[in-house]
């Protein structure tokens, strides 16, 4: 049960404005851990993932629901669970919260995105948000990394998530959170990267709270399942809801959802497919070997609620580490 909380399950941050389709069939996470979402909601646990991690993970399928990619954010395997050519050493962490996200290139599937995000503190720590180009027929089919850690901003928070911007040609948004230039480690700005069918943008659309400064940059990131509301959980800074534009890449409207528990602390955030809940797994954030020992919960919120904060219920309490 511990591993399964410190699990973060990243390729369900990238949502969709119309129904998803077989993306998100496989997951590998965890200590060579799997399951396979089936399209009568069943799910089959799969043991031949290579994958190694405690934290951030991703994985993508095709929209048929075929295996492609999955990466710890460090190492990129392929369906065949391979190391892909050149596919070692991205700048990920395997103590990032969100370590790697896969977008496919709009209009060719045969292009994929990996962006990376570093670890705040630990060893390898300080990478920031970078992306990786994979080639999915390259090396006879087996893939091929094209080029590696791009860089696009040298500090970063542990989060990053994305949004389809565009149903026609499938532009996407990479949304990831950090400082105003993308240099400190106290972080106000949120920098939304499209990825359209010429590639990935650089140039980012910024949103800054300056009034709301964020001090710790472990936790999740995620958007609503039509993009128009932004969850951000931020530990010891606490969680926040934001309004997106997805039109124009802004978000806007932060607002500050206090837990009122001792498991106060939020790490790993979710929205309903109904877009009216909000699920938050929040921890008390003592050392597992105190005498109190470390607990935490896993908190629903109602956002139709005139008071967000007090629409809090407690789904569920015991004592394993923070996770999502």
């Amino acid at each position: 049960m511990l591993r399964t909380l410190l699990i973060l399950m990243t390729v369900l941050s990238f949502t969709y404005n119309v129904r998803a389709q077989g993306e998100a069939t496989f997951w590998y996470f965890g200590e060579n851990a799997g399951i396979k979402f089936e399209e009568d909601g069943t799910i089959t646990p799969l043991l031949d993932g290579q994958l190694s991690t405690i934290e951030g993970c991703t994985s993508i399928s095709d929209e048929e629901g075929n295996l492609l990619l999955y990466t710890d954010g460090i190492t990129v395997f392929n369906k065949d669970h391979q190391v892909i050519a050149n596919g070692t050493d991205l700048n990920g962490n395997s103590s990032s919260s969100q370590s790697g996200l896969i977008v496919p290139k709009p209009g060719d599937p045969s292009i994929q995105y990996v962006f990376t995000v570093g670890a705040s503190i630990g060893d390898n720590a300080g990478f920031g948000l970078n992306y990786t180009i994979v080639d999915l027929d390259g090396n006879a089919g087996r893939g091929r990394v094209l080029q590696k850690n791009i860089p696009l901003l040298q500090v970063c928070s542990e989060k990053i998530t994305a949004v389809l911007k565009d149903c026609s040609n499938r532009s996407v948004w990479v949304v990831a959170f950090a400082g105003e230039n993308g240099d400190t480690n106290s972080y106000d700005t949120f920098f939304a990267y499209e990825v359209t069918p010429a590639g990935v943008n650089r140039t980012p659309v910024k949103s800054r709270f300056e009034e709301f400064p964020i001090l710790d940059a472990r936790g999740y990131l995620k958007f609503s399942t039509d993009g128009t509301k932004v969850a951000s959980a931020n530990s010891f800074s606490g969680l926040y809801l934001y309004d997106f534009d997805v039109a124009t890449g802004v978000l806007s409207n932060a607002e500050r959802i206090r837990i009122d528990s001792p498991n106060r602390i939020p790490y790993g955030v979710e929205f309903s497919q109904s877009r009216r809940f909000l699920y938050v797994h929040s921890s008390n954030n003592e050392q597992p070997l105190e005498p109190e020992g470390h607990e935490s919960s896993l908190f629903q919120f109602d956002l139709r609620a005139d008071d967000i904060a007090a629409s809090m219920i407690e789904l569920d309490n015991r004592p394993v580490f923070r996770g999502a």
